[in-house]
């Protein structure tokens, strides 16, 4: 069923809508790909392990503030927006923290790195997790939400593109530093999220309106935010293929710069290898709008992890010295994790009309809450899950030269390890029950109970 022309939004406004997402996720390449395994070690000297070990912790923490922020959003009640007033406060603590986390000074501590990263993560939580939220209630159309996420996740791929460009223009290009170390790409990415998130926040809160529920009398209770796990089905089924999709794309980003440098011998490629990735996800990620149109949200879901489980697939053959067939694989990686990014959101949204159909209460907050909760458990999770399979291997740091029974751990962990995570969400999701037909059935009974609620 196509959606309403009336509401659907101006790209210009969508754009505005999708600027903060660039920033925020600018700043997750380095808490993924460089942070834990090649920058507090070995430059700070932790190991590998502990430093997996505490960001995990730090993805625990979020479990607790996602569900915590998301509930607080949907109770709140300001003339400034709910989800606005959030991102407002959200937004210095995140960059506050950040600026200690990429600059840690000689000899900080495990409690160090700990701290900061749980202070980041509750302002990144408090910009990201509203800001999502805000995208699910701008439309309330089947198509018109694939759109809306569409954009914004074309923004997140936006970001990992600018977070490496931002090393390559300045290191390389104004600097004359030939190999940018991984301190100086982490140094730039850090002063992108600094420069870029206060004008991004500042374009979407004036181009893009208020969501359409910030005046709604009714507020769910904490009760209601606890049950929504338990009475939503669908919304179940959806997070679970979600969080072992995450894991797989956590233990990937665990293990490839330890492929790139080490196994494959490219470590004067590392930034080439990350920008074809990128590239091909902004070029390609726009494409899963017409497929899920056509295929339906979740099986688009299964056809984007298959081209990503084949992607890492092919990693283990990868010949060493040779970064032409890395590029390739990349590119094919990028456009399955494009619809891997867009489908969930957008599926969750239609979750919660049907929770609300159930339950007589919205609770977007709640449930992108428990989304982004899924998404960062899943990827901080995945990180701990790649260093310990690597350290169980005999994997030590970046400065070891690798055996070839560990170079083989490495290309494990890299390819087949992630791609068999990725037939569980596939067999999940592949007949998930809220398809384009059943959506539309549940808006109009929505509709019929708001119109018959209003003339009692």
């Amino acid at each position: 069923m196509s959606d309403s022309h009336a509401e659907r939004l101006s790209a210009l406004r969508l754009l505005a809508y999708a600027a903060p997402t660039v920033a925020l996720q600018a700043m997750l390449v380095p808490l993924y790909n460089f942070l834990p395994p090649v920058y507090y070690s070995p430059e700070v000297g932790m190991t590998a392990l502990t430093v997996g070990f505490i960001f995990a912790l730090g993805r625990f923490w979020e479990a607790f503030t996602d569900p915590l922020v998301g509930a607080l959003s949907d109770r709140t009640r300001s003339r400034f927006g709910r989800r606005r007033i959030w991102m407002a406060i959200g937004a210095p603590i995140a960059l506050c923290a950040a600026w200690f986390l990429l600059l840690p000074p000689h000899g900080a501590t495990p409690v160090y790195l700990l701290f900061w990263l749980v202070v980041f993560y509750a302002g990144w939580t408090m910009v990201y997790v509203p800001h999502q939220t805000w995208g699910g209630e701008l439309a309330t159309g089947y198509q018109e939400r694939t759109r809306i996420a569409g954009f914004r996740e074309t923004g997140a791929f936006v970001g990992y593109l600018c977070a490496t460009a931002a090393g390559i223009f300045y290191w390389i290009w104004f600097k004359g530093v030939v190999f940018p170390s991984y301190a100086q790409i982490v140094q730039s990415v850090g002063v992108f999220f600094a420069i870029s998130l206060p004008i991004a926040m500042l374009w979407c809160f004036g181009a893009v309106p208020a969501s359409r529920t910030d005046h709604l009398e009714r507020t769910p209770g904490w009760g209601e935010l606890l049950a929504i796990l338990r009475r939503n089905p669908p919304f179940r089924r959806l997070i679970g293929a979600y969080l072992i999709d995450r894991l797989a794309m956590g233990t990937y980003f665990g293990v490839q710069p330890v492929l790139i440098s080490q196994a494959l011998g490219l470590q004067q490629h590392v930034l080439t290898v990350a920008i074809a990735n990128t590239v091909a996800a902004v070029v390609f990620a726009p494409a899963w709008v017409p497929i899920a149109r056509r295929l339906g949200k979740h099986r688009a879901y299964c056809v984007a992890n298959l081209l990503t489980a084949g992607a890492y697939v092919s990693l283990f053959f990868m010949p060493v010295g040779q970064v032409v067939p890395v590029l390739l694989v990349n590119a094919l990686m990028a456009f399955g994790n494009g619809g891997t990014m867009i489908t969930p959101p957008s599926m969750t949204a239609d979750a919660v009309d049907a929770d609300e159909l159930r339950s007589g209460v919205a609770q977007m907050g709640g449930h992108m809450a428990f989304l982004a909760t899924v998404f960062k458990l899943g990827m901080g999770l995945g990180v701990f899950v790649a260093l310990g399979f690597l350290s169980q291997g005999g994997y030590v740091d970046m400065s070891q030269v690798l055996d070839p029974s560990v170079e083989n751990v490495v290309r494990i962990g890299a390819s087949w390890l992630p791609a068999a995570m990725l037939l569980v969400p596939i067999a999940m999701m592949w007949n998930y029950p809220i398809d384009g037909a059943r959506h539309a059935e549940i808006r109009a009974a929505l509709e019929a109970r708001r119109v018959a609620e209003s003339v009692r």
